[in-house]
């Protein structure tokens, strides 16, 4: 019988080497095809980024213009404070432009036509500082005004179709780049399903055998049970893990295409079968832990499979994180603004009370303060402009005092100009730019978020004509200013003309 038993260890342990050699190449296949997506996605990651800018760096150029249109209307120097701010930005966005194209793994755009981008923007400032000086110097006669108009206009024609070019190379990018992940995923898909199969087919011949030759081990079958009753229970506790992981997954899934995510979905449906296919030949080989041989086993299942497929799921939710962040982007400004009449005082209240719950939770209490302006302008980007502040407010509240949020408006010019207070924590003047970076926050990190809240606040509100900017002592609160244009339909046919 002893004769036996070792035999039937002997067999047992050669299926196990099969299925540790299966497993090895799942995980090193996983890892190679893991790291070619984390590639792809960084790629199609600065296409991303280099969409935002442009966009960025066309608005600064728009706002310089609409604040030269109001000093020449109006001669009031407040309408020049967006010109000066504009100046700065679209300096630096012009360096961060060409340092973002330079970063290409395969530069899709030449230098030279970077270059190009900047004289062209370099000639729009200079129409506009020239304007500026003749509307200083008291020189409004029509006839230069037009000149200058007309100049301006040409020359933002032309930067926008520059923009517009390097845009498209941009999309392209992100499309072949998605195309690769994909066909990535599909890839790893096949050779999982490949290794799980071989896996389940070992895994099926060694509970065979050791059915058959189970009546030769009831010299063992006390310590049997008692081994068996041990793994049953860890066992349990890994499958609710896997349970909790895999409706996780799934609430993902929901989020993004099916195409894109279904082979995700699948290699964690094979992570749990190996993890089940894993306890069931350790229940059916733990009799003898005195024995070397079956302590390797032991060894192997317990902790070398499960620590290798902790590594496969931890490498699949990483990709899984990397094409969140780029669908989130790739969605950025892509939208169509579509102007309507409407009371922002209903708007916001209907913010505040989507987030209610938030609010109650941090025992805080949100006011409108006045009668908010009634404007022209696109509901929403509006209503994801108010929300997202209103919730940032919630979630940077202190525990040690009651949470107090408040939001007024008042119209200037043609600008509706809101502020959003709140109580909180503050922000340090360092990072009160910072903050609007994308993937940058600030502070102590105690609070989810993925630093794109902020910065896709402060770009629809420059697509809606205006900007936002923040306020703070760094300790006992916040102020959010949101500006945008009264009349956005107004706006978009001026930029037409």
């Amino acid at each position: 019988m002893l004769l036996k038993s070792r035999r039937l260890v002997g067999y047992n342990l050669l299926f196990l080497a099969f299925g540790a050699f299966a497993l090895l190449i799942i995980v090193v296949t996983s890892v190679l095809y893991s790291r070619r997506t984390q590639d792809y996605a960084a790629e199609a990651l600065r296409a991303a980024r280099l969409d935002a800018l442009l966009l960025k760096y066309q608005s600064a150029l728009v706002d310089a213009e609409t604040a030269l249109r109001g000093y020449q209307l109006t001669q009031r120097e407040d309408y020049l404070e967006p010109y000066a701010n504009a100046i700065a930005e679209i300096e630096q966005d012009a360096a961060a432009i060409q340092t973002n194209i330079a970063s290409f793994a395969q530069a899709p755009i030449p230098a030279a036509e970077t270059a190009e981008l900047v004289r062209l923007g370099d000639r729009k400032l200079a129409i506009v500082r020239a304007g500026l000086e003749a509307a200083k110097a008291g020189r409004l006669d029509p006839d230069v005004l037009k000149r200058t108009s007309d100049e301006g206009k040409d020359a933002m024609d032309a930067v926008r179709a520059k923009v517009s070019a390097f845009q498209q190379i941009a999309e392209n990018v992100r499309v072949r780049q998605a195309d690769n992940m994909r066909e990535a995923a599909s890839t790893l898909t096949t050779l999982i399903a490949l290794g799980v199969g071989m896996i389940l087919t070992l895994t099926t011949a060694a509970t065979l055998f050791l059915l058959r030759h189970m009546r030769e081990l009831n010299e063992a079958r006390e310590a049997l049970v008692e081994v068996n009753a041990n793994l049953e229970e860890r066992v349990q506790a890994r499958t609710e893990g896997v349970m909790r992981a895999n409706d996780e997954l799934q609430r993902y899934a929901y989020i993004v295409s099916h195409d894109l995510r279904a082979p995700l979905v699948n290699i964690m449906g094979f992570v749990s079968e190996l993890e089940t296919a894993t306890g069931l030949l350790t229940r059916h080989m733990g009799a003898d832990r005195s024995d070397a041989a079956l302590a390797q086993v032991y060894e192997a299942a317990d902790v070398d499979i499960p620590e290798a497929l902790g590594f496969i799921r931890s490498s699949m939710m990483r990709m899984d994180n990397l094409i969140n962040e780029i669908l989130k982007l790739s969605r950025a400004g892509r939208k169509v603004l579509e102007p309507s009449a409407l009371r922002t005082d209903e708007l916001i209240q209907g913010c505040i009370d989507s987030i209610r719950q938030r609010f109650d939770d941090a025992d805080a209490s949100v006011t409108i303060n006045g009668k908010l302006p009634h404007i022209v302008s696109d509901r929403a980007a509006l209503e994801q402009i108010f929300s997202n502040l209103l919730d940032n407010a919630a979630k940077y509240l202190v525990d040690n005092r009651p949470g107090r949020i408040e939001v007024r408006g008042v119209t200037r010019g043609g600008y509706a100009i809101f502020e959003i207070e709140d109580n909180g924590r503050g922000v340090a003047a360092g990072d009160q730019e910072r903050i609007f970076e994308l993937f940058r926050r600030a502070g102590v990190q105690d609070r989810p978020g993925d630093g794109i809240g902020l910065a896709h606040t402060r770009a629809l509100a420059r697509r809606l004509g205006g900007d936002v900017t923040v306020t703070s002592d760094g300790v006992s609160g916040t102020t959010f200013t949101v500006i945008i244009a009264r009349d956005l339909g107004a706006l978009m046919r001026s930029e037409k003309t």
